[in-house]
């Protein structure tokens, strides 16, 4: 709001703004979390948790929380009932992740499955089935959401976020802004 009422042109990418009329460029998280867990579906899984950041936050970032109706929505066209225990959320890590993952994995009825909300968490995820001495996949399947240079090393399923292209397109728009103001804030949905 500070930049805006000094007319500085402000782009974010990756999250919205309530209230605060600035251009933003989203991928469709909703789409991708749909996406992850269609697959651990697939797979025959029954029993997927997710784990996240908090979906609601001071900073309002989004992808959590549509990556997690993603989850819901697929949940529901497969007919599996959502179990609120299979759902934990902390703040974003690894730590925080393999700390959820415990919690998870020591549940009376632990997931056979999980989707991480990033691949950062995801790495988390993996430690703690090491530590209690699971193997992904074979007694526990994961995947992570971001597609990130080391998911390759760890041979993580991973959801490809388009972060190149998010940038490309986040800078076009804010040197449109720059060179002639827009009645009206933008909004561009990338494709998962």
């Amino acid at each position: 709001q500070a930049l805006q009422k000094r007319h500085i042109p402000v782009t974010v990418i990756d999250r919205e703004i309530p209230d605060v009329a600035v251009d933003s460029v989203l991928t469709d998280n909703a789409h991708g979390g749909w996406l992850a867990t269609r697959h651990l579906l697939e797979l025959g899984h029954r029993k997927i948790a997710y784990i996240s950041d908090p979906l609601t936050g001071p900073f309002n970032f989004t992808s959590s929380r549509y990556r997690y109706q993603g989850y819901r929505q697929a949940l529901g066209e497969y007919g599996i009932p959502f179990r609120p225990e299979y759902h934990r959320a902390d703040e974003h890590g690894r730590e925080q992740a393999r700390d959820m993952t415990y919690q998870l994995l020591n549940l009376e009825d632990p997931p056979t499955a999980i989707f991480a909300a990033s691949d950062t968490q995801a790495m988390g995820v993996l430690e703690a089935a090491r530590d209690v001495g699971l193997t992904v996949p074979g007694d526990l399947s994961v995947i992570g959401y971001d597609d990130i240079e080391i998911a390759e090393y760890l041979h993580l399923t991973t959801i490809h976020q388009p972060l190149f292209v998010s940038g490309v397109e986040g800078v076009k728009l804010l040197l449109e802004s720059i060179a002639a103001s827009p009645p009206t804030p933008r909004q561009v949905l990338l494709p998962i």
